[in-house]
């Protein structure tokens, strides 16, 4: 071969390699692209290579990038839209009923009745003396609170523990009670609350937030048997198989354990299709600053953010505010109920937070009264202070009884309120907050016309994760009845995917990898049966999710 023909083959060895790499992988053709790139911006195709985003465009560009090995998706005027990002869940493992360990999920039960028949039925499989376990009721679909009266009807011989929807409160049957002690002498916790049955000392089983801790003490509780590791990995994948089938391609685990670390990091290593940020508790904070828990930011895993409790419940009522609830205080008789306080002081608080925020870590402090906010947001200025750190992106997680001077100090120190979007499951509780407080409470309106960046979440089991059904929640804010609550903070359908999507990737410092459709960031893309921007409000929730993709690889597809 002679040197003209060497040239000439190097030469066209070198064009097809270029070809091929201008070749996409995977290009969604005949789309309704919602990229929000900026608002309204839409588009027609998409093409994808190694996992991102290689261009956005009209079919005719696209086109150009389809080779021989090029997966091809008809869209038909399907919508697309970045996939979504729930910053704050508790994610757990999904049991069969039989299954010992199976903890019982009730935010369905529509009735006191019902719950007593399910609590029934675990009963007969138990065996006696071994705890049940439930979580999730909701007292107004069940017509008052399950004190241990109702849950004795269910069992005698069995201690019973069942969580309020909103995780603040704790409902126990008589054996619980009795078998920790529980009694007329026993005191009320700081932090926390026994509800009693009325003109008496006696707990009725309604333990409020620390309280719950005093149904663990006893050591005579016999607790179910623990799944195998295998069994719980497969409860896992059950449950992130079920998260991708919603629209969600990336989650916060809003309290992660040392043990639960090791479940993620097994997750990713066998390439599950989510991206995972872990928000480490600070019960684990030793662990976090000893170097056990190390920061970790790769695609699928990222670690660099502690939780931080500071406050109580919005939907249990135990939240604590400046001004009373607007209700009547069963124990007084007045209008002069205020909430819980807190456990720990505003010197406690600054403590914890300048620890966190010295070592390097973003903070993010569960808090939702007024009067628990300034005390949260004072704390983030004291350790900004004493130690400035350029764009820590603290967050307050559900910042939810606002005023106008708390989102100007949020504003001012670059805090990111993760709020709530939850009033179709929970909106009728919110009534005992009063109009004033329902016009600032989770007001996403007026902190976007602030030009503060939020994001939304679900902090499922509080209510349910399935993106569409919040996405239309944050947009309409109504409950199941058709109630509006807080109408002035409504926001439209694109403002709300970018609050669940861009937003999201900004609380956790990702806004360049992900949450847009724009060349080079993440191929995270979710298609839907109906354009959210272009129909009735109400309709929102019933959008189906037609397939998901992480990475450009369709991980579920309806």
């Amino acid at each position: 071969m002679n040197i003209r023909s060497i040239i000439t083959c190097f030469l066209l060895l070198l064009v097809v390699s270029q070809l091929e790499a201008q070749q996409a992988d995977v290009v969604l053709l005949n789309g309704n692209i919602i990229t929000l790139q900026h608002k309204g911006d839409r588009s027609e195709a998409v093409a994808v290579k190694d996992g991102r985003i290689m261009a956005v465009g009209t079919n005719a560009v696209i086109k150009k990038y389809i080779g021989k090995q090029t997966k091809t998706v008809q869209l038909n005027g399907q919508t697309v839209i970045p996939g979504f990002n729930d910053v704050h869940q508790h994610p757990a493992p999904v049991y069969a009923f039989e299954e010992p360990y199976a903890t019982l999920e009730l935010d369905t039960v529509s009735s006191m009745k019902n719950l007593i028949s399910l609590l029934k039925r675990k009963a007969a499989i138990t065996p006696k003396g071994m705890l049940i376990r439930g979580v999730g009721y909701n007292e107004t679909q069940l017509g008052g609170q399950p004190i241990r009266d109702s849950l004795d009807k269910a069992s005698t011989e069995h201690p019973i523990i069942i969580s309020h929807i909103s995780g603040h409160l704790s409902a126990a049957n008589s054996f619980l009670m009795d078998i920790n002690g529980i009694n007329e002498s026993t005191k009320d916790p700081a932090g926390g609350a026994f509800e009693r049955y009325k003109g008496s000392d006696k707990p009725d089983g309604i333990c409020k937030e620390a309280a719950a801790v005093y149904l663990h003490h006893s050591k005579n509780i016999q607790y179910p048997p623990q799944p195998t590791p295998e069994q719980e990995m497969a409860g896992y994948r059950l449950y992130f198989n079920r998260v991708l089938a919603s629209g969600l391609t990336s989650i916060g685990d809003a309290w992660t354990t040392p043990e639960k670390v090791d479940v993620y990091r097994k997750l990713v290593a066998e390439g599950f299709p989510i991206r995972f940020n872990l928000i480490i508790g600070f019960d684990y904070l030793d662990q976090v600053l000893s170097g056990k828990i190390p920061q970790m930011n790769t695609d699928y895993l990222r670690i660099s953010t502690i939780k931080v409790f500071h406050g109580n419940s919005l939907s249990g009522k135990t939240c604590w505010l400046y001004q009373p609830y607007d209700m009547i205080n069963p124990v007084t008789g007045k209008k002069d109920y205020y909430g819980i306080p807190p456990a720990r002081s505003q010197a406690g608080l600054d403590s914890l937070f300048f620890t966190i925020h010295h070592a390097g870590w973003q903070i993010a402090c569960h808090s939702n009264g007024d009067r628990e906010i300034d005390m949260v947001i004072a704390a983030i200025e004291n350790a900004q202070k004493a130690d400035p750190r350029p764009d820590p992106r603290h967050r307050i997680e559900h910042c939810s009884i606002t005023n106008q001077r708390i989102l100007d100090r949020i504003k001012k120190d670059g805090i990111i309120p993760v709020f709530h979007c939850y009033m179709y499951e929970l909106g009728e509780k919110m009534q005992v907050y009063g109009p004033e407080r329902m016009s600032m409470l989770h007001p996403t309106k007026t902190a976007m016309d602030m030009g503060i960046i939020y994001a939304l979440h679900s902090d499922a089991p509080i209510s349910p994760y399935p993106a569409m059904i919040r996405l239309g929640s944050a947009v309409t804010r109504k409950t199941k009845e058709g109630v509006v609550i807080g109408a002035n903070q409504c926001i439209d359908a694109e403002d709300a995917i970018k609050a669940y999507t861009y937003s999201g990737a900004y609380t956790t410092f990702e806004e360049n990898k992900k949450g847009k459709i724009q060349t080079g960031q993440f191929a995270d893309l979710v298609v839907l049966d109906a354009d959210p921007t272009a129909i009735n409000p109400d309709k929102i929730r019933d959008v189906k999710v037609n397939m998901t993709l992480v990475g450009g690889k369709i991980v579920y597809k309806r």
